[in-house]
């Protein structure tokens, strides 16, 4: 029901004016938000800034500044975790990376899931659309959410396996 409200609030908000933020601080809390969630089924979240990593948990982030509606890069961003730590087995490792670009900031959510077919991520964002075979609960507005989301922001979004950890990669280019 809450995807339902937030699609509709979406669709009814048009083209927002877009202020100063820093992702870095949305990205923190969103990840400090979802933690629990990646515990329970012993999975390893983590959140990456720029060339570093998040080695020493105690050291600030580097702000990384761009210009977007803080409540809805929140919304993206949880949608985005959220699915990578649902749908990404115990013991999955989940990794946010933030990469500060000139005017702007690409933003990377991966995991070590089983991913999907090149069918299936092209049906991604058609609503109400969920992958068969899987256990998971859900609306399938998450993807037609985070699509609006980065439109809204001149985003530019893409999906496609991860080279890393074998998983999903999706890329949020904000600029």
């Amino acid at each position: 029901m809450t995807q339902l409200l937030t699609l509709s609030r979406l669709e009814a908000a048009g083209k927002a004016g877009l202020v100063p933020l820093d992702v870095a601080q949305v990205a923190q809390r969103v990840l400090a938000q979802a933690a629990p969630q990646a515990l329970a089924k012993n999975q390893q979240l983590s959140l990456q800034v720029g060339e570093g990593s998040d080695d020493d948990e105690d050291a600030p982030l580097p702000p990384v500044p761009v210009q977007g509606l803080e409540a809805l890069l929140e919304v993206l961003l949880r949608n985005l975790v959220d699915n990578a730590i649902r749908y990404a087995p115990a013991g999955a490792q989940v990794q946010v990376q933030l990469q500060p670009v000139p005017g702007g900031v690409v933003l990377c959510v991966e995991d070590s899931g089983p991913g999907m077919t090149d069918a299936d991520i092209a049906r991604l964002g058609e609503r109400f659309f969920r992958v068969l075979g899987t256990e998971q609960t859900g609306s399938g507005l998450g993807w037609s959410i985070v699509r609006r989301i980065a439109a809204l922001h001149h985003a530019e979004l893409s999906v496609q396996r991860s080279p890393g950890l074998g998983g999903l990669r999706v890329t949020v280019r904000l600029v």
